[in-house]
């Protein structure tokens, strides 16, 4: 940082990490979290009975805005039907994260340094998936719905891999 604004951003940091500055908590001031949706998919690395299935969740409006996008439905569903419920500790099964990429950002002032930056709102919801058919991969399963959730533009996903 150079120049007097430089300076003085430089020495209100420091003070900031002394602790004679201080700036206002914003905890408890956000939205508060969205209910959970109990998802059942079949998961591609542990074996499961013909009758059973693994149950993961997913925030209720991740689900309710990727469902409408298809394939989705054919790899997780919130219906249970007549399987029975399984859920495994130490399984995580794998997701796929859709991100909805903000361009132009905003333009904030930094309570610390008082120095002004762009802030780009990116926003993003996952949800848990499995396979349709025995012989699905998660690459493939992974590479159908990433190019299903980035058609449109201005969008991006990625994929969070499977723990057994």
């Amino acid at each position: 940082m150079r120049g007097a604004r430089g300076v003085e951003a430089r020495d209100r940091l420091i003070d900031y990490y002394k602790g004679t500055l201080t700036r206002e908590s914003k905890i408890g001031q956000g939205d508060p979290r969205p209910d959970f949706v109990n998802l059942y998919l079949d998961p591609f690395s542990l074996p499961l009975a013909t009758d059973h299935t693994m149950r993961d969740t997913a925030l209720a409006p991740a689900w309710n805005t990727l469902r409408a996008i298809a394939p989705t439905q054919q790899h997780v569903t919130a219906t249970l039907g007549t399987d029975t419920p399984v859920r495994v500790k130490s399984y995580k099964a794998p997701r796929i994260t859709r991100i909805q990429l903000d361009r132009t950002g905003t333009l904030k002032r930094s309570e610390i340094t008082n120095l002004q930056y762009l802030k780009y709102d990116h926003t993003s919801m996952s949800i848990p998936f499995g396979k349709n058919l025995t012989n699905d991969t998660v690459a493939g399963v992974a590479a159908e719905l990433i190019a299903a959730y980035t058609t449109a533009p201005g969008f991006s996903a990625r994929l969070i891999p499977e723990r057994a």
